[in-house]
């Protein structure tokens, strides 16, 4: 019975050494939850993470919205394997309240010292900021309560993007009746009156509806905010670290990117090493298709705003998961210089789509055999919206799983 055991525990061994071996970049990674995939429930209705950031410690943290109408801002803290972290609020959970309205977290950041940052809406009407101790407690250092609210307008204001600055400030980006915004803070909460005079400044590129989906901060110091001109086009804008918006890139500060004559948005953003920035959302097909077929796409820009023309041969790309609505919601840099967009590949019976390309824009077919990735958690309703790489180069993707009675949902891609 012993040499039997033994027999058996050294084939175990040996078939788990050969399925690592055969393990291959873009396949769900088993040691997480068990098959790649891990859901969690706030309520009954619709819960949804649209951001997701990774700790130093290797935990995984994603936030978003928590509930139907009279939403909440939610965060989960998943362990490595991903088990809920049940240090993290008690149960691996925290929910919080703004009003009695739509509140909203869309994105999350961590700071050096641990404390996590969520941005977002508060009643749809005004940033929302909340910042966790390590515990998920509230810091109440932060605005006196852990909560900080801006006005832009008396409407339609709202933070879709956060970024921390090396010294420690914390940048927001979004909208604000239909205009870029952004807003600065200071480690305490209050606004930084060193930007743009009060810490927050407007843009307009149209006379439409402008937004800020992203925002990201240059080593240089330098903030890069990205989102859409009127839903036609990529908008970006760079602004010098007082706010003032900064002339070295597209002569004004602001640069647009047309991919078709329809919808294009950029949803994310990020800085290469090299300074270079890229900005993934989303681009319908030539005139003429039908609206609702949109593409990933991705542009890489010089460090002065123009189109870097070694990126797909034009400074963009696009990709095509489905013959239906495909978006890149997310956007990150691995170590090499590869490129990972997250997004959703398809329409009410979407699924999460992963997409990864070498530096110069083609897909990178050691990824999934042709840069594409896409995973089910349910019949339909399923999307990525936030990626981030870590330490080990797994790549973590975070959305929802679901319709109306939605999930959080993270996946663990295989990196490398």
């Amino acid at each position: 019975m012993r040499r039997f055991l033994t027999a058996c525990t050294t084939a175990g061994v040996f078939a788990f050494a050969v399925a690592s071996a055969l393990a291959a970049p873009g396949e769900l990674d088993p040691s997480f939850s068990g098959d790649g995939k891990a859901t969690t429930n706030f309520t009954t209705r619709f819960d949804s993470a649209k951001g997701v950031a990774i700790q130093p410690d290797g935990k995984i943290v994603a936030a978003g919205r928590a509930g139907g109408n009279g939403g909440r801002f939610a965060l989960v803290r998943y362990n490595s394997d991903g088990s809920l972290d049940t240090t993290f609020g008690g149960d691996g959970k925290v929910t919080t309240n703004f009003t009695a309205g739509e509140d909203e977290a869309f994105t999350v950041a961590i700071q050096p010292d641990g404390k996590i940052v969520a941005a977002g809406t508060a009643k749809l009407a005004r940033f929302a900021l909340v910042r966790y101790n390590p515990d998920g407690s509230l810091d109440t250092t932060f605005g006196g309560d852990g909560r900080v609210t801006t006005n832009f307008t008396p409407w339609g204001d709202g933070a879709n993007g956060v970024a921390i600055q090396a010294d420690g400030k914390i940048v927001a980006a979004g909208a604000a009746a239909l205009r870029f915004a952004l807003a600065r803070y200071n480690a305490d909460g209050t606004l930084d009156t060193s930007f743009s005079g009060d810490g927050k400044v407007r843009t307009n590129f149209t006379a439409g509806a402008d937004a800020a989906f992203g925002v990201a901060i240059q080593a240089n110091g330098k903030i890069v905010a990205a989102g859409t001109a009127k839903f036609f086009r990529f908008a970006l804008a760079r602004y010098d670290a007082d706010g003032t918006l900064d002339t070295t890139f597209g002569g004004d500060g602001k640069v647009t990117t047309n991919f078709s004559f329809a919808f294009d948005a950029a949803f994310a953003v990020a800085i290469q090493p090299n300074g270079k920035i890229v900005a993934a959302g989303a681009a319908k097909l030539p005139q003429g298709e039908d609206v609702v077929d949109t593409k990933f796409a991705l542009a890489r820009y010089n460090a002065d705003g123009t189109l870097d023309s070694t990126f797909g041969g034009d400074g963009k790309v696009r990709t095509n998961f489905t013959a239906g609505t495909d978006a890149a919601n997310g956007v990150a840099i691995e170590a090499d210089g590869k490129i990972v967009a997250a997004g959703r590949a398809g329409g009410k019976g979407g699924r999460f789509a992963l997409a990864r390309y070498n530096p110069d824009g083609s897909l990178d077919t050691t990824f999934s055999g042709d840069g594409k990735v896409k995973t089910n958690f349910t019949a339909g309703g399923d999307a990525a919206n936030g990626v981030a790489i870590e330490a080990s180069g797994k790549i973590i993707a975070a959305g929802h799983a679901g319709g109306s009675g939605g999930r959080f949902a993270v996946a663990r891609y295989l990196g490398g």
